[in-house]
């Protein structure tokens, strides 16, 4: 994926800009489940500037905090399938065809109404920067908010964004908190690990296990289980998932969910338990899939007297 960030203001936001931009685009784009690798330009700017531009392309005569300039038409926001077929007709129409990458747009901010709306709002510039390019982000996708529906549904997906970051209104960057995961991401997490569950390795049970865990960045890893002659070679799916995750990186690990080629309630292993309390916390979602329906635990249900470390 390529961010092209321009900083174009001799104000200093005196934030880590670059990183935190960076993780909320690709935080953005993980959670609308966007398939193709993508582009986005961000300027960070002034209000003159920024005024500037909003006079000439809104004909609005004020600075503003942020523009979002989309650059696909889509016909359902955040529906990415129609975009194929404009890809065949026409590779350069949404592609960049020196890169290939979907060209999701530019996002232009004024560094002075961060500050400005930080102070307002009562919470941290970093929060404010973060907020900005995720609105701006689902504006890119295709939402807006002309109407009061619409609004809803874009706040609640820019929001639910900036939650899986955690980076909340008292600038959550806190460890291992309790953040609620929405039913569309357990659908997404159920959707994953059942896709991935028919890359299992179970010549020997015959008992394929597919589980999907959502990282504080945003994104869904996902794993099968992978069986031994010897047996005890053995790595089950959750761990599989967990250890991809840990070695992109991620530290942190929200929720989980687990699914089976039996069609019933798959318990995790005691060393799966422990693991993902190495990794999780214990109000974290456990999300277990069967024909007959979800069953949903907090890991400390699962495992109330974990090794903890000390």
């Amino acid at each position: 994926m390529t961010i092209n960030i321009e900083y174009e203001t001799d104000i200093d936001i005196k934030l880590d800009y670059e990183d935190i931009i960076t993780k909320v685009i690709e935080g953005s784009v993980d959670y609308v489940g966007c398939p193709y690798e993508a582009e986005v330009n961000v300027t960070l700017t002034d209000n003159a500037s920024i005024h500037e531009i909003n006079r000439d392309y809104r004909e609005v005569d004020r600075p503003t905090d942020v523009l979002s300039f989309p650059m696909i038409d889509y016909v359902t926001p955040g529906d990415f399938d129609a975009l194929q077929d404009e890809f065949d007709m026409d590779p350069g129409s949404y592609f960049n065809p020196d890169t290939g990458e979907l060209m999701l747009g530019d996002i232009v901010i004024s560094v002075e109404k961060v500050f400005e709306q930080a102070e307002s709002y009562g919470h941290s510039t970093k929060r404010e920067l973060a907020f900005l390019v995720a609105h701006s982000m689902m504006h890119l996708f295709g939402y807006d908010h002309m109407e009061e529906d619409e609004a809803k549904v874009m706040e609640a997906k820019q929001e639910e964004v900036l939650t899986m970051l955690g980076i909340t209104r008292d600038d959550g960057e806190c460890a291992r908190q309790s953040i609620a995961v929405s039913d569309d991401l357990k659908k997404r997490l159920i959707k994953s690990a059942k896709a991935v569950m028919k890359h299992a390795y179970a010549p020997y049970s015959g008992f394929k296990v597919g589980a999907a865990v959502l990282a504080q960045s945003g994104k869904i890893y996902t794993g099968c289980n992978i069986e031994n002659i010897s047996y005890g070679a053995t790595n089950c799916a959750e761990r599989t998932a967990i250890f991809k995750a840990v070695s992109e990186g991620e530290r942190e690990l929200l929720a989980i969910a687990i699914v089976s080629c039996k069609g019933e309630i798959t318990y995790p292993c005691g060393i799966c338990r422990q693991v993902m309390s190495e990794f999780m916390s214990k109000d974290s979602t456990v999300v277990l899939d069967s024909d007959s329906g979800v069953k949903e635990y907090t890991l400390s249900e699962l495992l109330p007297h974990s090794f903890d470390k000390f």
